[in-house]
C-alpha cells in the first residue's frame, strides 16, 4: 500500500471509478475496504464493494492505500469485446467486406442487421458504402452500420455524418469479471432455472416484453453452440428471463426481461447472476453486455453487479 501523507493519514481521493484497497482505522483495530470509489470529498469516501454496498470511510481514518488494478474485461481493447460480442448474438447471413461484418436477420435487432465496422472495409469508403446498400437492398433491409468507439475505425463518424448518414442514440458496452458479479448477489432469493433452449414459457414472457417471436427471432436466439437461456418461475409463468453465450472466456449477457407487473422486486439482477454463474461453472471469466445509454435503471443495475463501461456505440443509417 501507498505510504500515509502528512500526519499519518492519507490525503487527496484518486479519480472517481478507481478501485481501492483502503485500510482504515477503527476503535477495535485495523480493517480492510476493498471497492470502488464512487464519490469523495474532504472529509469522506463513499466505497462500493463487491457486494454492492455503499461504505463511507471517513479520510482521517484512512491509513494507507493501494489501487486496484483493473481486471482482464477493462483492459480488453474494444476491437476484442466488440468481436466476441459478435459471436454471442451470431446474425442469421453474415459476409465479410474486408474488416467489416455484414450482418442481416430478417430485421430482427440492430445488432444482427448491421455492419459491425471495425477495422478497414478493404476499399476507398463511397465504394465500401455502395457495397454495404446494394447488400441490404437485396435482403429488403435498410442499410446501417455500428460503429464502436476505438475499434481501429477512427474518423468513420465524420465520414458517415458528411455523407448525410444519420447517427442513433448511443449504447453502452459494459463488461465485468463474473466473479466479482457473483459477490454482488451471493445467495439469490429465487431459484433460477437454466435450459439450452428457450421453452415456449421463455419465449411468452419474450414477447410479453414486447419483443419480436418471429422463427428468425427463435433461430437468431439460438443460433450459438453455447447459448444459455435462464428463467424465474413462478407457480406456471416465467417472470424474468436472460440468455447468456460463451465464447472461449468471454460469457454475453442478453435478452434480460422481467414482466411489468413483476418488476421492483430484484428479478433482473437474480435472472442475470444466474445466468452469469452457470456460464462461470462452464469455464466463462469475463462478461460483456449492452445498454443503452438512456436506460439508466438498467446501468445502475449492471453497475451493482460490478459491470462497468468499457465503450460506447452508435448505428448510423443510410440517407433515404
Amino acid at each position: 500500500m501507498t505510504s500515509p501523507t502528512s500526519g499519518g493519514r492519507i490525503s487527496g481521493a484518486p479519480e472517481i471509478g478507481t478501485t481501492l484497497t483502503l485500510r482504515v482505522a477503527t476503535p477495535v483495530g485495523s480493517i480492510s475496504v476493498v471497492g470502488e470509489l464512487v464519490d469523495a470529498d474532504e472529509a469522506r469516501w463513499s466505497i462500493r464493494r463487491r457486494d454492492g454496498s455503499l461504505t463511507l470511510v471517513e479520510v482521517s481514518s484512512i491509513e494507507a492505500q493501494r489501487v486496484v488494478p483493473p481486471g482482464r474485461s477493462q483492459v480488453a481493447t474494444p476491437l476484442e469485446v466488440e468481436q466476441v460480442a459478435a459471436l454471442g448474438w451470431r446474425a442469421v447471413d453474415t459476409a465479410r467486406l474486408g474488416d467489416w461484418l455484414l450482418r442481416a436477420s430478417g430485421g430482427f435487432t440492430s445488432r444482427a442487421n448491421s455492419v459491425l465496422a471495425i477495422g478497414d472495409p478493404g476499399r476507398p469508403l463511397d465504394e465500401a458504402l455502395a457495397s454495404v446498400k446494394a447488400w441490404y437492398a437485396d435482403r429488403h433491409l435498410p442499410a446501417n452500420i455500428q460503429v464502436p468507439e476505438g475499434a481501429g475505425n477512427d474518423g468513420l463518424a465524420e465520414q458517415l455524418r458528411d455523407r448525410g448518414w444519420q447517427v442513433s442514440p448511443g449504447v453502452h458496452v459494459m463488461t465485468g469479471e463474473i466473479a466479482h458479479s457473483l459477490r454482488a448477489l451471493p445467495a439469490p432469493a429465487y431459484e433460477v432455472r437454466i435450459e439450452a433452449e428457450p421453452d415456449d414459457a421463455w419465449m411468452g414472457c419474450y414477447a410479453r416484453v414486447g419483443n419480436e417471436v418471429s422463427a428468425v427471432a427463435r433461430q437468431l436466439l439460438t443460433n450459438h453452440p453455447a447459448a444459455i437461456f435462464a428463467s424465474i418461475r413462478e407457480r406456471d409463468e416465467v417472470v424474468a428471463i436472460a440468455r447468456s453465450a460463451i465464447d472461449g472466456k468471454w460469457a454475453g449477457l442478453f435478452a434480460v426481461e422481467v414482466m411489468p407487473d413483476h418488476r421492483r422486486r430484484g428479478l433482473g439482477a437474480v435472472v442475470s447472476v444466474g445466468a452469469l454463474r452457470e456460464a462461470a461453472r462452464r469455464g466463462a471469466r469475463r462478461s460483456y453486455l449492452q445498454c443503452s445509454i438512456d436506460n439508466t435503471a438498467a446501468v445502475e443495475l449492471y453497475t451493482r453487479l460490478n459491470l462497468k463501461v468499457h465503450h460506447n456505440y452508435v448505428y448510423y443509417a443510410a440517407p433515404d
